[in-house]
């Protein structure tokens, strides 16, 4: 683990650094950290993909009613 002073000697070198340093550091960052988002990627859209399903599943069917359900409706309404 890296000490209090090694973490501020880093901190002082991002803050230091040329425009030209920090565009080239924010892709080495971005390529570093793929991986991981692409993975939580996956997760999301798997999870995504089973609320979908079970959302279409709750849903009632769009089928017409029975005629045994139409006569109820009329007795009922």
């Amino acid at each position: 683990m890296a000490s209090r002073e090694d973490i501020e000697d880093l901190a002082d070198k991002l803050i230091n650094l040329s425009p030209q340093e920090s565009e080239q550091l924010a892709i080495v960052i971005k390529a570093k950290m793929m991986p991981e988002i692409e993975r939580q990627k996956g997760l999301l859209d798997e999870e995504n993909r089973a609320n979908m399903q079970n959302v279409a599943e709750a849903q009632p069917s769009m089928q017409p009613p029975t005629a045994r359900e139409v006569a109820l409706q009329g007795l009922i309404g």
